[in-house]
């Protein structure tokens, strides 16, 4: 053998040997993941987050600055009958928001670019749902994209909106044959 092809047969087999140190670095990483109890389950797209140890709880008094978020049900579906106006849902503003937050739904269909709303609710108070609603006008079957937007509002008298939500959603309208 040449220098030359002493030079690229190390070379070769240096690669190799950290490719083999990386594989088993790799592996070893994945039974301390398993053990480690700080780590928990892969959140979606692959990150994986750890529990801070260091954090701790607090207790809130009422009256104080910090102030509990508001909790919306979410869904990714609705399906409907094709040609009623009068339709089922589940609108809900749970519990955890009494005294705090009324909710109002919205649910808004995809047309081209622009949404249309083809329904809006009136004030839900927390622990009240809407089984029923009636739409603006009746869909043809069909798999749409649609948005239910909610919004809270503060259960004082000036009833003050707040951030709101938009849950994307699929419609699926379909014939009652």
């Amino acid at each position: 053998m040449d220098k030359k092809q002493k030079r690229e047969t190390l070379i070769i087999l240096l690669l190799g040997i950290v490719i083999c140190l990386l594989l088993i670095r790799w592996q070893g990483c994945g039974e301390n993941r398993e053990k480690n109890p700080a780590f928990q389950e892969n959140i979606g797209g692959g990150v994986e987050l750890a529990v801070d140890p260091g954090a701790e709880s607090e207790s809130v008094s009422p009256g104080s600055v910090l102030e509990k978020g508001v909790v919306i049900a979410g869904r990714g579906s609705l399906t409907f009958p094709a040609g009623k106006r009068e339709v089922p849902v589940d609108f809900y503003n749970p519990e955890d928001n009494a005294e705090t937050y009324y909710l109002t739904f919205e649910l808004r269909l995809l047309v081209g670019e622009e949404y249309e709303t083809l329904y809006t609710s009136g004030l839900v108070e927390p622990g009240k749902h809407l089984y029923r609603i009636t739409l603006s006008r009746e869909l043809e079957p069909g798999d749409y994209e649609a948005v239910i937007h909610v919004q809270p509002y503060r259960m004082d008298e000036e009833r003050k909106p707040t951030n709101n939500a938009d849950m994307r959603i699929r419609l699926y309208v379909v014939s009652e044959e």
